[in-house]
C-alpha cells in the first residue's frame, strides 16, 4: 500500500497523455471503456458493498445521458452551452432523478428494494415513447 499514491499519480498522467498517445478511434474506445467501468463500479458498490440489489441503476445514466444531449442541442442547436460543462449537466441531472428515486426506493430492503427500483425503470421506459417531445 506504500506504493498505492504513486501508481494514482502514473494511471492519471498515462490518461491525461492519452490523447496524444492513440489514435481519434482508440481514444472513443477509452473514454467507452471508462463509463463502462465507471457503471458496472456503480452496481459493484450497491449490490457489493451495500447489499442492495438493484434493477433499476441504468435509468438514471440514462435520464444524464439524455439530459447532455438536449443541452448540447439546447438554443437551437447553437451550442451556447459549452462542451466540458455537458457531462456536468448529464451528471448534476442523473444525481437529482437518483435522489428522487432514491426516497421511494431506499424506505424497503431486499425483494421490495429490487421490485421498486424496477419498477420505475420501467416506468421510464414506458414513458419514452410516448413522450416525444422530451425524447425524440
Amino acid at each position: 500500500m506504500k506504493y498505492a499514491p504513486l501508481l494514482l499519480l502514473v494511471t492519471v498522467a498515462v490518461l491525461i497523455a492519452l490523447p496524444w498517445l492513440v489514435s481519434g478511434s482508440m481514444l472513443n474506445a477509452a473514454v467507452q471503456m471508462l463509463i463502462a467501468a465507471l457503471f458496472a463500479m456503480a452496481f459493484g458498490l450497491l449490490c457489493g458493498q451495500a447489499g442492495m440489489l438493484s434493477f433499476g441503476h441504468a435509468a438514471y445514466f440514462g435520464v444524464g445521458a439524455f439530459a447532455a444531449v438536449h443541452a448540447m442541442n439546447a438554443f437551437g442547436g447553437e451550442g451556447l452551452l459549452p462542451t466540458p460543462l455537458l457531462p456536468l449537466v448529464g451528471g448534476a441531472t442523473g444525481l437529482v432523478s437518483g435522489l428522487l428515486a432514491g426516497y421511494f426506493s431506499t424506505k424497503r430492503t431486499g425483494v421490495y428494494f429490487a421490485m421498486i427500483t424496477l419498477a420505475l425503470a420501467e416506468l421510464l421506459h414506458a414513458l419514452a415513447p410516448h413522450l416525444k417531445t422530451v425524447f425524440g
